[in-house]
């Protein structure tokens, strides 16, 4: 059985796991499926699996600019809110600390961001004459960050006392019989 604390941990890792976008770029010039670290593209020019490093190299050397290169920051920082939220609730599930809940508020975070990333490139809609997204994994990430969020309230530390029963001893009882 698994414990309770390492749940959030699991979920948390899971956002790593499931593809955020799938996307078109153009008239099908290039298709790919984008994670939250790396994506994988495919094009006339071949496939490419291209790591979030690569993509920040992208943009600080000039080759992506405009509403691309925009996006491409928004996205980055959205990635680096999801490792440090990873982080936290690894943290959590180690050591007594309460930090399932502002990690669930960073997968938020984290999830409106690659969404602003979408709605940069592609629009409100998430379409233009530039390609389309569809960003079928960010759903996820703001349910896992809701869920972090509130089940982070009811968590009591680890260190807290448990209970064995409902009935507390009072201390005016006298046990002499």
């Amino acid at each position: 059985m698994i414990d309770r604390d390492k749940v959030p941990v699991i979920f948390g890792l899971l956002l790593f796991l499931v593809p955020q976008n799938i996307y078109v770029i153009g008239d099908r010039m290039a298709t790919g499926v984008q994670w939250a670290l790396f994506r994988y593209q495919v094009s006339d020019l071949g496939n490419s699996l291209i790591l979030a490093s690569r993509d920040l190299y992208y943009v600080t050397a000039g080759i992506l600019k405009g509403a691309t290169a925009v996006s491409t920051v928004v996205w980055l920082c959205g990635a680096v809110l999801l490792v440090a939220a990873f982080c936290l609730l690894a943290i959590s599930a180690l050591r007594p600390a309460r930090l399932v809940r502002p990690a669930g508020l960073v997968i938020i975070a984290s999830g409106i961001l690659f969404l602003l990333a979408d709605i940069v490139q592609y629009g409100i809609a998430f379409n233009n004459m530039h390609g389309y997204a569809l960003p079928v994994g960010v759903p996820l990430v703001l349910v896992v960050g809701v869920w972090c969020y509130r089940e982070g309230a009811g968590i009591p530390p680890a260190d807290a006392p448990k209970e064995c029963s409902g009935e507390t001893p009072s201390p005016d009882r006298d046990d002499e019989s």
